[in-house]
């Protein structure tokens, strides 16, 4: 039932339209963070006795999908559609296409390169920007965090785009390294303007 939760918890993340699960409008998640408030329709009960607390919770969802359930859904084997083989045939010959006027069509022709927001990254932290794609374990990397962060953020891409990118085995570890740069600026005035110096900087020639 847990990882039921935490899939669904975990799409908008996934997806690039929230930089942590308990602030997209339309997810359930900050009620489990916060039961209070929570309509009366909505049961937590009872995934929330499998944890010891709240906070456990939270950490369990931010932590990612398992690595075969991402590769499930990453090899797009999963049926949406149903019907039989003529009508999924039938409808699969169908083109997809994004209009111009598209909002991700519109991003897509100002949004920077990975490499150079990686490049702003590296100066700001003053480390090569190949150091940012590789991962030791057991250090905290907070230039590398960073990266993750603002590639989310200016490149729009998702999170298993960018934990293939990053070389990590999964997106949770994306998702849980953007809430931490996304807290880090809530509370930090100092790290916040940090941050916006090196967006900043990703527009100039570096």
């Amino acid at each position: 039932m847990a990882q039921v939760v935490r899939y669904i918890h975990l799409n908008a993340l996934e997806a690039g339209l929230v930089g942590s699960p308990e602030t997209y409008v339309w997810s359930s998640h900050r009620f489990y963070l916060r039961p209070k408030g929570a309509p009366k329709w909505l049961r937590t009960e009872e995934v929330m006795g499998e944890f010891d607390s709240i906070r456990a919770f939270h950490e369990f969802v931010c932590a990612g999908n398992e690595e075969a359930l991402e590769e499930f859904y990453k090899e797009r084997r999963q049926r949406p559609v149903l019907g039989d083989e003529e009508f999924r045939e039938r409808l699969m010959e169908k083109p997809v296409h994004i209009d111009r006027e598209h909002p991700r069509h519109e991003r897509a022709a100002v949004r920077p390169s990975v490499d150079k927001v990686l490049r702003s990254v590296a100066k700001a932290y003053g480390v090569r920007a190949e150091d940012l794609l590789q991962g030791k374990r057991g250090k905290d990397n907070e230039a590398r965090k960073v990266g993750m962060y603002l590639v989310k953020e200016l490149c729009d891409m998702r999170l298993w785009e960018i934990a293939e990118r990053f070389g990590t085995g999964s997106y949770g570890t994306v998702g849980w390294a953007c809430h931490r740069i996304t807290s880090r600026m809530e509370l930090e005035l100092k790290f916040r303007k940090q941050m916006t110096s090196i967006r900043q900087t990703y527009q100039q020639k570096i």
